[in-house]
């Protein structure tokens, strides 16, 4: 009776050192709901054009609560691409974003945008990384006069009490659709782009406005313009 007791106050305590242990990531450092939308050679391609991506089950706090936080990247400038004709030290326009509902327990984060007049609302995400690198990537549905495709949006940097520090932003194709329209990028095909400045200000609002954004360049999710 005393060896099953034992085994069982054991047991106990092994299942509750599990529960403890948070969020797992998997061999390249993300997690399985990342790795299950994203190949592995998208984001591969990612890193080869100088896309930075932190790893691990400990990312900041960068955007708790329904509230979150908003962030302004200006000037947004092209860092490098693999979509022919797209050249380097381009200027997009601004990027407003706030991140929000983050939640520690499962590394997800919710992402709303806003740039050149295209906007994303309430995108869930999942956030990676270790002390104050950080990584978050969301699916995004696209749609362009009626034609549909997928493609991933990546925000890397360093949170500050600032800001973000050294923002890096991915965007890539994961599904055309076939691109029978010819509107998009070929699937694997995205763009490496960053905060020229160095520091992504925290802002009262992801809202901007308008006619400033516009006048600053062409918008990051449509097809090589």
């Amino acid at each position: 009776m005393k060896k099953i007791i034992l085994f069982c106050f054991i047991l106990s305590l092994f299942t509750t050192s599990c529960k403890d242990a948070g969020p797992v990531v998997e061999e390249n450092g993300l997690t399985k709901d990342i790795n299950d939308i994203v190949p592995q050679s998208i984001i591969d391609e990612m890193e080869s054009l100088d896309m930075p991506i932190y790893t691990g089950a400990n990312p900041p706090n960068i955007g708790l609560g329904t509230t979150g936080k908003s962030y302004l990247a200006s000037p947004f400038i092209l860092v490098s691409s693999n979509i022919t004709n797209d050249t380097p030290g381009r200027q997009f326009g601004d990027y407003y974003f706030k991140l929000y509902d983050q939640n520690s327990d499962d590394l997800t984060i919710k992402l709303t945008y806003s740039n050149s007049g295209e906007e994303g609302t309430g995108l869930g995400g999942y956030i990676v990384g270790d002390n104050n690198k950080f990584s978050v990537f969301a699916e995004v549905n696209s749609t362009y006069l009626g034609s549909e495709a997928v493609l991933i949006h990546v925000i890397s940097g360093t949170w500050t009490s600032s800001g973000i520090k050294d923002l890096y932003f991915a965007n890539f194709m994961l599904d055309n659709k076939g691109n029978a329209e010819g509107y998009w990028i070929e699937d694997g095909e995205g763009r490496v782009i960053y905060d020229s400045d160095g520091l992504s200000e925290t802002i009262s609002s992801f809202s901007a406005p308008q006619q400033k954004i516009k006048k600053l360049g062409p918008a990051l999710t449509r097809i090589s313009e």
